[in-house]
Parts: structure tokens; C-alpha cells; sequence
């Protein structure tokens, strides 16, 4: 998991000029080392806490992941938050 720095006064000055705006969704940015079933346990442990995942982009380059995760409220961003970190850590051999 990555916190991101949110853009600078120029980038948010060309979004803006190009008509978009800042969403009000909760969302999160996860970034890391990909693994064999890795997104298949992001999203069971999500789930399984009763959180719905309201959108969701993933990709890998290489063998780094990154994914950005959207929810109904900041408290359920949160709890995913510590759920995506614990899945994210690499496995024990």
C-alpha cells in the first residue's frame, strides 16, 4: 500500500481546465510486488469483512502491481486499507 501524494496546483489546474473535477468516492491506491493469486485474496478478505468493492482498477508490470480500489464511505476505505496491507505481505515459504 502506497500514499500517495495528491497532485500539485498545476495539475490540478489542468484538470480542471480540462472540465474534471475531484470525485467524492472514497478511494485507495495499493501498490506492490505481485504474486499468484494475490487479487483473488484482496478481494476475499474485503468481502469477507462485508465491504463492497464499488469499482475497482488492477494492473502488473513486470512484477509490480498497482490498484486502485473505490468504496461507499471512507470507514469502509479504511478498513480495507489494513485488510489489502495484510494480504499484500509477502508469504512465509
Amino acid at each position: 500500500m502506497t500514499d500517495a501524494p495528491g497532485p500539485g496546483k498545476k495539475s490540478q489546474a489542468a484538470a480542471q481546465t480540462a472540465g474534471l473535477d475531484r470525485s467524492s468516492i472514497p478511494t485507495l491506491l495499493a501498490m506492490g510486488d505481485d504474486r499468484p493469486g494475490l487479487g483473488s485474496e484482496i478481494a476475499e478478505a474485503i468481502a469477507g469483512a462485508g465491504i463492497n468493492i464499488s469499482f475497482m482498477v488492477a494492473q502488473v508490470v513486470g512484477r509490480r502491481y498497482s490498484a486502485v480500489f473505490g468504496f461507499e464511505t471512507e470507514e469502509e476505505a479504511q478498513i480495507a486499507t489494513n485488510l489489502i496491507k495484510k494480504a499484500s505481505k509477502p508469504r512465509r515459504r
